[in-house]
């Protein structure tokens, strides 16, 4: 068994040991296993419609929960930008705590960066700086890539960028080769 299969395995192990499973233990286990997510939910979409002799509402046999707030990460409104409220200053600020480059700090707020990529350490680091939670910052993250004024063309649709990986934007930016290795660590 490969340690990534071993891994969801202990995940939904510990789902399964939980007295109530309920849709907050769910997001906070996707919240620390963002590349589990999709296995995750289909477990847990799963476990509501097993019938396994659990206490419970009983359904009958053509019923499936609607769990569709936790698959579409857009939920029931808009996702809004977390550093949309800073000053250039607060970034700067953010960008110093955090160990970042502005560079890197632009390419997080374009959204240019894969989300499932980006360290938890510094998902949670940015949640605190912007007082906004974990969840909201990878939702945000996790949108389509923002459309720059250069992708526009008179004659032509705006082109759509690729994302890409944190390490791939570690190694573009500006940052020392000590803050590079440290993000490197951080980000296998």
């Amino acid at each position: 068994m490969s340690d990534e299969s071993q891994q969801l395995e202990d995940i939904l192990i510990a789902l399964m040991d939980k007295e109530d499973l309920a849709d907050d233990d769910v997001v906070a286990m996707i919240e620390l296993h963002p590349k589990h997510r999709e296995d995750i939910l289909q477990f847990y979409e799963d476990w509501l419609t097993a019938d396994d002799g659990r206490d419970g509402p009983r359904h009958d046999s053509g019923y499936v929960p609607d769990i569709s707030h936790l698959w579409t990460p857009t939920g029931a409104g808009r996702i809004e930008n977390p550093f949309e409220h800073l000053s250039p200053a607060d970034l700067k600020g953010i960008v110093s705590r955090c160990g970042l480059s502005l560079s890197l700090m632009t390419a997080l707020e374009e959204r240019a960066i894969r989300a499932s990529t980006i360290p938890l350490l510094l998902v949670r680091q940015l949640a605190k700086e912007t007082k906004s939670t974990v969840r909201e910052i990878l939702q945000f993250l996790d949108q389509d890539q923002t459309t720059l004024a250069s992708d526009f063309r008179s004659d032509h649709a705006p082109v759509k960028r690729d994302k890409i990986s944190f390490l791939e934007a570690i190694e573009s930016s500006s940052l020392s080769e000590t803050a590079k290795h440290h993000w490197r660590n951080l980000s296998e």
